[in-house]
Protein backbone atom coordinates (compact mmCIF):
# COMPACT_ATOMS: atom_id res chain seq x y z
CA UNK A 1 0.00 0.00 0.00
CA UNK A 2 1.94 3.60 -0.85
CA UNK A 3 2.22 6.24 1.22
CA UNK A 4 -0.56 8.59 -0.69
CA UNK A 5 -3.23 5.81 0.11
CA UNK A 6 -2.25 4.98 3.41
CA UNK A 7 -2.85 8.70 4.02
CA UNK A 8 -6.05 9.18 2.46
CA UNK A 9 -7.32 6.36 4.26
CA UNK A 10 -6.20 8.23 7.69
CA UNK A 11 -8.00 11.16 6.85
CA UNK A 12 -10.97 8.58 6.35
CA UNK A 13 -10.63 7.40 9.83
CA UNK A 14 -10.58 11.00 11.29
CA UNK A 15 -13.39 12.37 9.26
CA UNK A 16 -15.79 8.84 10.38
CA UNK A 17 -15.51 9.93 14.03
CA UNK A 18 -14.82 13.71 13.97
CA UNK A 19 -15.70 14.21 17.69
CA UNK A 20 -13.18 11.39 18.76
CA UNK A 21 -10.32 13.11 16.42
CA UNK A 22 -11.42 16.42 17.79
CA UNK A 23 -11.35 15.91 21.64
CA UNK A 24 -7.71 13.90 20.58
CA UNK A 25 -6.55 16.91 18.59
CA UNK A 26 -7.36 19.46 21.60
CA UNK A 27 -4.36 18.87 23.60
CA UNK A 28 -2.01 19.67 20.61
CA UNK A 29 -4.25 22.50 19.46
CA UNK A 30 -4.15 24.26 22.73
CA UNK A 31 -0.56 23.29 23.05
CA UNK A 32 0.46 24.76 19.99
CA UNK A 33 -1.86 27.77 20.49
CA UNK A 34 -0.56 28.76 23.58
CA UNK A 35 3.33 28.30 22.48
CA UNK A 36 2.39 30.61 19.18
CA UNK A 37 0.75 33.40 21.27
CA UNK A 38 3.25 33.48 23.70
CA UNK A 39 6.70 33.64 21.91
CA UNK A 40 4.96 35.81 19.13
CA UNK A 41 4.09 38.41 22.19
CA UNK A 42 7.13 38.13 23.74
CA UNK A 43 9.44 38.27 20.29
CA UNK A 44 7.42 41.95 19.77
CA UNK A 45 8.39 42.74 23.13
CA UNK A 46 11.51 42.23 22.32
CA UNK A 47 11.07 44.22 18.99
CA UNK A 48 9.91 47.17 20.50
CA UNK A 49 12.71 47.21 23.21
CA UNK A 50 15.39 47.46 20.68
CA UNK A 51 12.98 49.94 18.33
CA UNK A 52 13.18 52.13 21.44
CA UNK A 53 17.53 51.45 21.46
CA UNK A 54 17.84 51.90 17.99
CA UNK A 55 15.86 55.40 18.65
CA UNK A 56 18.19 56.50 21.39
CA UNK A 57 21.18 55.54 19.13
CA UNK A 58 23.53 52.30 19.26
CA UNK A 59 27.72 52.22 19.88
CA UNK A 60 27.05 54.86 22.62
CA UNK A 61 28.88 55.58 25.70
CA UNK A 62 27.45 57.27 28.64
CA UNK A 63 30.37 58.85 30.79
CA UNK A 64 29.77 60.43 34.18
CA UNK A 65 31.96 61.93 36.93
CA UNK A 66 31.43 63.55 40.67
CA UNK A 67 33.52 64.79 43.34
CA UNK A 68 32.96 65.26 46.86
CA UNK A 69 34.35 67.31 49.78
CA UNK A 70 36.02 70.00 47.29
CA UNK A 71 34.93 72.10 44.95
CA UNK A 72 34.47 69.79 41.53
CA UNK A 73 37.07 69.70 39.54
CA UNK A 74 35.67 70.90 35.57
CA UNK A 75 36.97 69.05 32.98
CA UNK A 76 34.83 69.53 30.22
CA UNK A 77 36.83 71.37 27.47
CA UNK A 78 39.62 68.71 28.59
CA UNK A 79 37.09 65.65 27.72
CA UNK A 80 36.07 66.69 24.99
CA UNK A 81 39.59 67.01 23.08
CA UNK A 82 40.34 63.94 24.32
CA UNK A 83 37.26 62.18 22.51
CA UNK A 84 38.83 64.61 19.71
CA UNK A 85 41.84 63.40 19.93
CA UNK A 86 40.78 59.53 19.89
CA UNK A 87 38.54 60.30 16.37
CA UNK A 88 39.80 56.79 15.23
CA UNK A 89 37.08 55.45 17.21
CA UNK A 90 35.25 57.89 18.40
CA UNK A 91 32.45 59.92 15.87
CA UNK A 92 30.92 62.49 18.31
CA UNK A 93 30.78 63.70 21.76
CA UNK A 94 27.96 65.86 23.57
CA UNK A 95 26.90 66.93 26.86
CA UNK A 96 24.28 64.75 28.48
CA UNK A 97 23.11 66.90 30.98
CA UNK A 98 19.63 68.33 30.86
CA UNK A 99 17.17 70.77 32.88
CA UNK A 100 13.52 71.20 32.62
CA UNK A 101 13.02 75.33 32.05
CA UNK A 102 9.99 77.67 30.53
CA UNK A 103 10.03 78.23 27.31
CA UNK A 104 7.87 81.57 25.90
CA UNK A 105 6.85 82.39 22.13
CA UNK A 106 5.01 85.43 22.53
CA UNK A 107 1.31 83.89 24.59
CA UNK A 108 2.22 80.91 24.38
CA UNK A 109 4.17 78.91 27.34
CA UNK A 110 5.89 75.64 27.81
CA UNK A 111 6.74 74.69 31.62
CA UNK A 112 8.51 71.16 30.69
CA UNK A 113 10.81 71.40 27.99
CA UNK A 114 13.96 69.84 28.51
CA UNK A 115 16.49 71.78 27.92
CA UNK A 116 19.84 70.40 26.28
CA UNK A 117 23.40 71.52 26.50
CA UNK A 118 24.86 70.79 22.85
CA UNK A 119 27.49 70.25 21.13
CA UNK A 120 28.55 70.58 17.29
CA UNK A 121 28.14 66.79 17.02
CA UNK A 122 24.89 66.42 19.28
CA UNK A 123 22.36 65.43 16.44
CA UNK A 124 25.16 62.39 15.56
CA UNK A 125 25.48 61.26 19.86
CA UNK A 126 21.46 61.56 19.82
CA UNK A 127 20.38 59.96 16.58
CA UNK A 128 18.10 62.85 15.53
CA UNK A 129 17.76 64.34 12.00
CA UNK A 130 16.43 67.54 10.86
CA UNK A 131 14.02 68.97 9.45
CA UNK A 132 14.43 72.45 8.86
CA UNK A 133 17.41 74.97 9.12
CA UNK A 134 20.52 73.60 10.41
CA UNK A 135 22.22 72.46 13.62
CA UNK A 136 24.35 73.98 15.98
CA UNK A 137 27.52 74.59 14.65
CA UNK A 138 31.60 75.50 16.47
CA UNK A 139 30.69 78.84 16.13
CA UNK A 140 28.30 78.84 18.11
CA UNK A 141 29.56 76.87 20.68
CA UNK A 142 32.92 78.70 20.80
CA UNK A 143 31.22 82.32 20.16
CA UNK A 144 28.40 81.27 22.75
CA UNK A 145 25.53 82.49 20.71
CA UNK A 146 22.01 82.79 21.66
CA UNK A 147 20.52 80.13 19.31
CA UNK A 148 18.36 77.10 19.38
CA UNK A 149 17.02 73.90 17.77
CA UNK A 150 14.04 73.14 18.53
CA UNK A 151 12.22 69.13 18.88
CA UNK A 152 9.07 68.06 16.95
CA UNK A 153 6.87 68.86 20.11
CA UNK A 154 7.77 71.95 21.17
CA UNK A 155 8.31 73.36 17.44
CA UNK A 156 4.83 72.17 16.80
CA UNK A 157 3.14 73.62 19.84
CA UNK A 158 4.96 76.86 19.49
CA UNK A 159 4.57 77.97 15.64
CA UNK A 160 2.20 74.77 14.51
CA UNK A 161 2.16 75.74 10.21
CA UNK A 162 4.28 78.57 10.91
CA UNK A 163 7.75 78.68 9.89
CA UNK A 164 10.10 78.76 12.89
CA UNK A 165 13.33 79.12 11.21
CA UNK A 166 14.36 83.14 12.76
CA UNK A 167 11.87 83.22 15.02
CA UNK A 168 12.71 84.19 18.78
CA UNK A 169 11.69 82.15 22.21
CA UNK A 170 12.55 83.36 25.72
CA UNK A 171 14.50 80.67 27.91
CA UNK A 172 15.23 81.79 31.35
CA UNK A 173 14.65 85.71 30.66
CA UNK A 174 16.66 85.52 27.44
CA UNK A 175 16.19 85.32 23.63
CA UNK A 176 17.44 83.04 21.59
CA UNK A 177 17.14 82.52 18.19
CA UNK A 178 15.71 79.39 15.81
CA UNK A 179 17.84 77.96 13.71
CA UNK A 180 16.88 74.64 12.97
CA UNK A 181 14.02 72.09 13.82
CA UNK A 182 14.10 67.90 14.60
CA UNK A 183 12.26 65.16 12.95
CA UNK A 184 10.19 63.41 15.26
CA UNK A 185 11.30 60.20 16.98
CA UNK A 186 8.27 59.67 19.47
CA UNK A 187 5.11 60.44 17.65
CA UNK A 188 5.54 64.24 19.30
CA UNK A 189 4.84 62.80 22.65
CA UNK A 190 5.23 65.18 24.92
CA UNK A 191 7.16 63.26 27.15
CA UNK A 192 9.98 62.22 25.04
CA UNK A 193 12.84 64.07 23.63
CA UNK A 194 10.90 66.01 20.28
CA UNK A 195 9.43 68.23 23.41
CA UNK A 196 13.47 69.34 23.88
CA UNK A 197 15.45 72.84 23.38
CA UNK A 198 19.14 72.27 22.41
CA UNK A 199 21.37 75.53 22.59
CA UNK A 200 25.13 75.96 22.59
CA UNK A 201 26.48 73.85 25.68
CA UNK A 202 28.65 77.04 26.54
CA UNK A 203 25.64 79.05 27.57
CA UNK A 204 25.52 76.75 30.19
CA UNK A 205 26.00 79.92 32.45
CA UNK A 206 22.89 81.79 30.96
CA UNK A 207 20.41 79.17 31.83
CA UNK A 208 21.19 78.95 35.06
CA UNK A 209 23.49 76.23 34.97
CA UNK A 210 27.10 76.18 36.40
CA UNK A 211 30.00 74.64 33.84
CA UNK A 212 30.70 72.28 37.14
CA UNK A 213 27.47 70.93 36.57
CA UNK A 214 28.38 69.33 33.08
CA UNK A 215 29.27 66.47 34.27
CA UNK A 216 27.40 63.96 31.91
CA UNK A 217 28.42 62.81 28.41
CA UNK A 218 27.27 60.76 25.62
CA UNK A 219 30.16 59.68 23.21
CA UNK A 220 29.17 58.13 20.09
CA UNK A 221 31.40 55.65 18.27
CA UNK A 222 31.90 54.14 15.02
CA UNK A 223 31.21 50.07 15.60
CA UNK A 224 31.01 47.98 18.20
CA UNK A 225 34.77 47.44 18.62
CA UNK A 226 35.69 51.18 18.51
CA UNK A 227 32.79 51.20 21.59
CA UNK A 228 35.36 48.59 23.62
CA UNK A 229 38.26 50.52 22.66
CA UNK A 230 36.74 54.25 23.59
CA UNK A 231 35.89 52.99 26.88
CA UNK A 232 39.19 51.65 27.76
CA UNK A 233 41.18 54.33 27.04
CA UNK A 234 38.57 57.40 28.46
CA UNK A 235 38.43 54.65 31.69
CA UNK A 236 42.13 55.29 31.72
CA UNK A 237 42.40 58.87 30.74
CA UNK A 238 39.76 59.74 34.14
CA UNK A 239 41.86 58.18 35.83
CA UNK A 240 44.64 60.51 35.64
CA UNK A 241 42.46 63.10 35.80
CA UNK A 242 40.50 63.14 38.64
CA UNK A 243 41.70 62.89 42.30
CA UNK A 244 41.72 59.58 43.43
CA UNK A 245 40.56 59.57 47.31
CA UNK A 246 37.85 62.87 46.38
CA UNK A 247 35.90 61.78 42.80
CA UNK A 248 34.28 59.20 41.32
CA UNK A 249 33.26 58.08 37.79
CA UNK A 250 31.46 55.96 35.46
CA UNK A 251 32.12 54.51 31.90
CA UNK A 252 29.91 52.09 30.30
CA UNK A 253 28.09 51.35 27.10
CA UNK A 254 24.22 51.11 26.16
CA UNK A 255 25.43 48.56 23.89
CA UNK A 256 25.89 46.18 27.18
CA UNK A 257 22.33 47.05 28.45
CA UNK A 258 20.84 45.91 24.93
CA UNK A 259 22.79 42.52 24.66
CA UNK A 260 21.39 42.05 28.64
CA UNK A 261 18.11 42.71 27.66
CA UNK A 262 17.76 41.02 24.56
CA UNK A 263 19.95 38.28 26.53
CA UNK A 264 16.90 38.13 28.89
CA UNK A 265 14.12 38.48 26.60
CA UNK A 266 15.39 35.02 24.71
CA UNK A 267 15.61 33.00 27.86
CA UNK A 268 12.15 33.91 28.98
CA UNK A 269 11.26 33.29 25.39
CA UNK A 270 12.16 29.31 26.02
CA UNK A 271 11.43 29.26 29.17
CA UNK A 272 7.63 30.07 28.55
CA UNK A 273 7.72 27.75 25.24
CA UNK A 274 8.76 25.07 27.34
CA UNK A 275 5.69 25.87 30.06
CA UNK A 276 3.47 25.57 27.22
CA UNK A 277 5.10 22.73 25.67
CA UNK A 278 3.68 20.60 28.48
CA UNK A 279 0.45 20.88 26.70
CA UNK A 280 1.58 19.70 23.84
CA UNK A 281 2.93 16.42 25.62
CA UNK A 282 -0.46 16.00 27.18
CA UNK A 283 -1.52 16.29 23.35
CA UNK A 284 0.73 13.45 22.64
CA UNK A 285 -0.14 11.01 25.05
CA UNK A 286 -4.06 11.29 24.52
CA UNK A 287 -2.86 10.53 20.90
CA UNK A 288 -1.59 7.52 21.99
CA UNK A 289 -4.33 6.73 23.92
CA UNK A 290 -6.92 6.99 21.13
CA UNK A 291 -4.34 5.01 18.76
CA UNK A 292 -3.89 2.32 21.14
CA UNK A 293 -8.14 2.36 21.19
CA UNK A 294 -7.99 2.62 17.57
CA UNK A 295 -5.96 -0.96 17.69
CA UNK A 296 -8.39 -2.68 19.92
CA UNK A 297 -11.10 -1.56 17.51
CA UNK A 298 -9.49 -2.78 14.44
CA UNK A 299 -8.10 -5.83 15.07
CA UNK A 300 -10.20 -7.50 12.40
CA UNK A 301 -8.99 -5.19 9.87
CA UNK A 302 -5.44 -5.76 10.99
CA UNK A 303 -5.92 -9.87 10.87
CA UNK A 304 -7.10 -9.40 7.31
CA UNK A 305 -4.31 -7.40 6.32
CA UNK A 306 -1.52 -9.32 7.65
CA UNK A 307 -2.91 -13.36 6.09
CA UNK A 308 -3.52 -11.40 2.87
CA UNK A 309 0.27 -10.71 2.52
CA UNK A 310 0.86 -7.44 4.62
CA UNK A 311 4.00 -6.61 6.42
CA UNK A 312 5.09 -5.78 10.19
CA UNK A 313 6.20 -2.15 8.66
CA UNK A 314 3.21 -1.65 6.32
CA UNK A 315 1.30 -2.04 9.20
CA UNK A 316 3.49 0.30 11.30
CA UNK A 317 3.24 2.78 9.00
CA UNK A 318 -0.14 2.57 8.77
CA UNK A 319 -0.50 3.32 12.19
CA UNK A 320 1.99 5.49 11.92
CA UNK A 321 0.50 7.87 9.37
CA UNK A 322 -2.71 8.10 11.05
CA UNK A 323 -1.22 9.11 14.47
CA UNK A 324 0.78 11.58 12.73
CA UNK A 325 -2.21 13.32 10.57
CA UNK A 326 -3.91 13.45 13.60
CA UNK A 327 -1.78 15.35 15.73
CA UNK A 328 -0.64 17.61 11.99
CA UNK A 329 -4.08 19.04 11.61
CA UNK A 330 -4.42 19.53 15.48
CA UNK A 331 -0.93 21.37 14.78
CA UNK A 332 -2.13 23.84 11.50
CA UNK A 333 -5.32 24.77 13.62
CA UNK A 334 -3.24 25.73 16.59
CA UNK A 335 -0.59 27.73 14.46
CA UNK A 336 -4.24 29.39 13.06
CA UNK A 337 -5.67 30.20 15.84
CA UNK A 338 -2.53 31.09 17.68
CA UNK A 339 -1.78 33.65 14.75
CA UNK A 340 -4.98 35.08 15.19
CA UNK A 341 -4.28 35.64 19.07
CA UNK A 342 -0.99 37.04 18.81
CA UNK A 343 -2.44 39.84 16.55
CA UNK A 344 -4.89 40.12 18.77
CA UNK A 345 -2.59 40.77 21.46
CA UNK A 346 0.07 42.09 20.37
CA UNK A 347 -2.47 44.97 19.05
CA UNK A 348 -3.64 45.47 22.35
CA UNK A 349 -0.54 45.68 23.92
CA UNK A 350 1.54 47.12 21.37
CA UNK A 351 -0.81 48.93 19.23
CA UNK A 352 0.94 46.97 16.31
CA UNK A 353 -0.13 43.47 14.76
CA UNK A 354 2.41 41.16 15.30
CA UNK A 355 2.30 37.64 13.76
CA UNK A 356 4.45 34.58 14.71
CA UNK A 357 7.60 34.49 12.49
CA UNK A 358 8.04 31.53 9.94
CA UNK A 359 10.88 29.85 11.94
CA UNK A 360 8.16 29.68 15.12
CA UNK A 361 5.29 28.59 12.64
CA UNK A 362 7.42 25.68 10.97
CA UNK A 363 8.80 24.49 14.33
CA UNK A 364 5.14 24.14 15.61
CA UNK A 365 3.84 22.13 12.65
CA UNK A 366 7.30 19.76 12.52
CA UNK A 367 7.04 19.26 16.46
CA UNK A 368 3.36 18.70 16.53
CA UNK A 369 3.86 16.08 13.63
CA UNK A 370 6.83 14.60 15.19
CA UNK A 371 5.05 14.02 18.18
CA UNK A 372 2.29 12.22 16.46
CA UNK A 373 5.23 9.69 15.17
CA UNK A 374 6.43 9.29 18.50
CA UNK A 375 3.37 8.72 20.43
CA UNK A 376 1.97 6.44 17.79
CA UNK A 377 4.73 4.31 17.78
CA UNK A 378 4.31 1.69 20.94
CA UNK A 379 0.45 1.28 19.30
CA UNK A 380 1.57 0.58 15.90
CA UNK A 381 4.25 -1.49 16.96
CA UNK A 382 2.06 -3.28 19.25
CA UNK A 383 -0.73 -3.26 15.82
CA UNK A 384 2.58 -5.20 13.68
CA UNK A 385 3.07 -8.23 16.74
CA UNK A 386 -0.59 -9.80 16.27
CA UNK A 387 -0.68 -13.05 14.70
CA UNK A 388 -3.25 -13.45 12.22
CA UNK A 389 -5.42 -15.87 13.65
CA UNK A 390 -5.01 -14.89 16.89
CA UNK A 391 -6.07 -11.22 15.70
CA UNK A 392 -9.09 -12.90 13.53
CA UNK A 393 -10.22 -15.11 16.46
CA UNK A 394 -10.59 -11.88 18.78
CA UNK A 395 -13.32 -10.42 16.77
Amino acid sequence: MTVFRTTKMAFKSILHNKMRSFLTMLGIIIGVCSVITLVSVIQGAQRKTMEAYSKMGTNLISVYYGSWGAPQKDITEDFFEKCTQLNDYILGVTSASSRNLTAKYKSKTLSDSQVYLASDTFDICMNTTLAAGRTIGYSDIKNRVKVCVLGSYTANEFFGLENPIGKQIKLNGIYYTVIGTYQSQYDNNQYSRDNMIAVPRTCARSLGMSSSSDNNFTVKCKDKDSTQMAMYYLNDWLKTKLPQNSSSFGVYSDNSWMEQEENALDMFTWVVAGIAGISLLVGGIGIMNIMLVSVAERTREIGIRMSIGARRRDIITQFLIEASVLSACGGVIGILIGALGSAMLSSVIFQEVYLPSPFITLVAFAFSAALGIFFGFYPANKASKMQPVEALRNT
